[in-house]
C-alpha cells in the first residue's frame, strides 16, 4: 500500500562551513536543501542544491529574488538551474571566502520576502 507523502525539514548533518547558507535557504517555505557541501581543498567553491515547486517556479525564484540578492552581495557566487533526466534543481556555488557574506545577503532576503 502506498501511502501519501509530505515534505518536512529534518535535521541532517551539514558541513560547517556551509551550513549558514544551507540554513538560510532552508527557510524559504516549500524549498528543500538536496546536497551541500563547504568545498574541497583544492577548488575552495562551496555548494548547495536545493528544490523549489516546479521548473517554472524554481526559475523564478533563482532568477528573480535569489541572483539578485546575492550577486549584489558577492561576485565570488553563481547561481542554476540544472537538470538531471527529469529532475529540475537550483544550484547556488560560492568561493568559502565569501560564504559569510552570502548568507547574510539569503537572510536580508528571506526577512523581505512576503
Amino acid at each position: 500500500m502506498r501511502h501519501a507523502q509530505v515534505w518536512v525539514k529534518v535535521n541532517a548533518t551539514v558541513d560547517a562551513g556551509i551550513v549558514e547558507v544551507v540554513d538560510a535557504l532552508n527557510g524559504v517555505p516549500g524549498l528543500r536543501t538536496i546536497d551541500s557541501c563547504e568545498g574541497d581543498v583544492g577548488g575552495r567553491w562551496a555548494h548547495v542544491y536545493f528544490e523549489f515547486g516546479d521548473w517554472r517556479e524554481l526559475g523564478a525564484f533563482v532568477f528573480e529574488q535569489l541572483k539578485p540578492a546575492v550577486l549584489q552581495a558577492s561576485s565570488d557566487a553563481s547561481l542554476a538551474v540544472e537538470t538531471f533526466g527529469d529532475h529540475v534543481m537550483g544550484k547556488l556555488r560560492i568561493r568559502a571566502e565569501a560564504v559569510a557574506v552570502v548568507a547574510s545577503a539569503l537572510k536580508q532576503l528571506l526577512h523581505e520576502r512576503p
